[in-house]
C-alpha cells in the first residue's frame, strides 16, 4: 500500500509526533510505501529520522497569525503538493493536517482519507484551549471566528472514509463533537521492552512532556511542597520544554523547596528512559488527556504512574494495581504519600503489574490492526 502521513510540523516534542513517526516506521518495515508531508521540521528531527521519507511544504506553522491570515494561499500550495499522491491513502493526524486532507478531497473526490483522531480539533471545540492561545490577536480572532470554524470543521469532517480514535475517551469526544461514531479505536504504538530487569528506585518523582498550562504542573509542584515537609529526601524532576516553563520556574523560585525541584528542559530519549527506570513514580496531572503516552512509557520500565482520574489514563492505568488515579488536589497528595510509604514488597508487585500491563499496547498489535483498516479502504 501507499500511505501519506500528514502532520503540521516537527519542531516541538510531543506525543502525536512520536505516534506519527512510530506508525510510519512500522508500516514501512512491513513493506508499504510510506511518506510524511509536513509544514516544516527541525534539522534535528530530520537527522534523527533519516530512515523516513519526510517532505516539507515550507509554509508557516499553524500557531502563526500569518498562517491563518493567508490560509487560502497556503491551502492552494498544499493542494498542489497533494496532487502527486493520487494513488496514496491520506492519513492526516492533528489540526490543521486533517483540514489539508479534507479540503483537498472537495475537488478530488476519489481520494481516500483515514483520519487518526488524537482528539477533535481542540482549538475549535474546546473553550479551554482557545482561552490558552498566547497571541492575543489570535485568541480574539479564534473566539470571534469560532462559530464559523466549528460549522466548517463539522462539515469538512464528513470527507473521511474512516476515522480511528486513539482511545475510548477520544471516541466519546469525537461522537460529541461530530455526532458520529468512530470506526475503530487503535491505541498509539509502543515498542515494548520485554522482561526488562526492574531497577532499584531513587527518591524522586518525575514529570515528562511538553510544559503547557494543560499539564497542570503547578498542581504537582504545590502537592510536592506538602509532601516534602514529611519526606525531605525526595525531589521532583521536571523534564521537557514549553510555553509555561518560565512561569513555573518563577513559581518554584519563590518556594522553600526550590533546591529540590529540577527543570531539565528538552532531553533525549535515552535520558528519558533512564529517568523512567529510576523514578519512584511518574506524574501526569493533566485532566482529560486524550490518551497520554507517558503512563505507558513509564510502566514499560516498571515505574508506577500517578495520574488524574480522567481521559486516556483511566484506560491505561489500573488504579491501586499499576499506579494511582487521583480526583483532586488533596487526593494527589495522598497518592504521592502512599507511593512513598508503600511496603517494598507491595511496591515490587505494582512494578511487575505495571510492566505486564504495557503488553496490551505493543506496536505489533496496533500496526496489525491499522493494516486491516487500510486494506478494507
Amino acid at each position: 500500500m501507499k500511505i501519506l502521513f500528514l502532520f503540521p510540523h516537527f519542531s516541538l516534542p510531543g506525543g502525536a509526533a512520536d505516534v506519527t513517526k512510530k506508525f510510519a516506521r512500522a508500516l514501512q518495515g512491513k513493506g508499504h510505501v510510506v511518506e510524511i508531508l509536513c509544514a516544516d521540521a527541525s534539522t534535528d528531527f530530520l537527522t534523527e529520522n533519516s530512515d523516513l521519507k519526510i517532505s516539507r511544504l515550507r509554509i508557516p506553522k499553524s500557531d502563526s497569525f500569518f498562517y491563518w491570515l493567508l490560509f487560502p494561499y497556503w491551502q492552494i500550495r498544499i493542494n498542489r503538493a497533494l496532487t502527486k499522491y493520487a494513488d496514496y491513502i491520506l492519513f492526516p493526524q492533528v489540526l490543521p493536517s486533517n483540514w489539508w486532507a479534507w479540503i483537498f478531497k472537495l475537488t478530488h473526490r476519489k481520494q481516500k482519507i483515514i483520519w487518526y483522531c488524537n482528539e477533535p480539533s481542540a482549538f475549535i471545540h474546546s473553550k479551554k484551549w482557545i482561552d490558552a492561545i498566547q497571541n492575543p490577536l489570535m485568541r480574539i480572532g479564534a473566539k470571534i471566528a469560532n462559530p464559523f470554524l466549528k460549522y466548517i470543521d463539522i462539515r469538512l469532517e464528513k470527507q473521511n472514509n474512516f476515522v480511528i480514535c486513539n482511545s475510548q475517551f477520544t471516541a466519546t469526544e469525537y461522537e460529541r463533537c461530530y455526532n458520529r461514531k468512530a470506526g475503530d479505536i487503535i491505541y498509539p504504538p509502543f515498542e515494548i521492552v520485554s522482561e526488562e530487569i526492574l531497577q532499584k528506585k531513587d527518591k524522586f518523582f518525575l514529570s515528562v512532556g511538553r510544559i503547557s498550562k494543560f499539564k497542570n504542573i503547578d498542581l504537582l509542584i504545590n502537592a510536592f511542597e506538602k509532601i516534602s515537609k514529611n519526606h525531605p529526601a525526595y525531589t521532583l524532576i521536571i523534564a521537557g520544554d514549553g510555553e509555561e516553563k518560565e512561569n513555573l520556574e518563577k513559581l518554584v523560585a519563590k518556594k522553600d523547596i526550590a533546591d529540590k525541584i529540577t527543570f531539565l528542559g528538552k532531553i533525549s530519549d535515552e535520558k528519558k528512559n533512564e529517568l523512567y527506570k529510576k523514578a519512584r513514580a511518574t506524574m501526569l496531572c493533566s485532566e482529560n488527556e486524550p490518551f497520554g503516552i507517558v503512563p505507558v512509557e513509564s510502566m514499560m520500565h516498571g515505574t508506577p504512574v500517578i495520574a488524574h482520574n480522567s481521559g486516556g489514563p483511566k484506560e491505561t492505568i489500573k488504579n491501586n494495581e499499576t499506579g494511582f488515579l487521583f480526583k483532586d488536589r488533596n487526593d494527589l497528595v495522598d497518592c504521592m504519600k502512599n507511593m512513598i510509604e508503600m511496603d517494598e514488597d507491595n511496591y515490587l508487585e505494582m512494578q511487575k503489574s505495571a510492566q505486564a500491563r504495557t503488553k496490551e499496547f505493543d506496536i505489533s498489535k496496533s500496526t496489525a490492526k491499522l493494516e486491516e483498516i487500510f486494506n478494507k479502504i
